[in-house]
């Protein structure tokens, strides 16, 4: 891990502290240990989803229109698909 350089804060309740001051105390860590880890932990669960984008029903009826209407795909289109091919393999 490289040196802790950053410095994140953030303003909590004090109900909100004393539920972590106790979480923290009874995994025998300090604080800012135990929320770090917790953090992290998260943040990592969240990093590694698929990425997904779901869209409206008004917006997936027209993908469907636009997927089944013959069209050509535009050069940018092209693009991101090469681009698209060349990241994933």
């Amino acid at each position: 891990m490289a040196g802790r350089t950053e410095r994140l804060e953030i303003r909590i309740s004090p109900e909100q502290k004393g539920i972590l001051e106790r979480a923290a105390a009874a995994m025998g860590k300090p604080l800012t240990g135990f929320a770090l880890s917790h953090l992290l932990e998260r943040a990592r669960e969240i990093e590694e989803r698929p990425r997904t984008r779901v869209l409206s029903h008004r917006d997936h009826k027209r993908f469907l229109a636009i997927l089944g209407s013959g069209a050509a795909p535009v050069p940018a289109l092209k693009a991101a698909a090469r681009r698209h091919r060349g990241r994933i393999g």
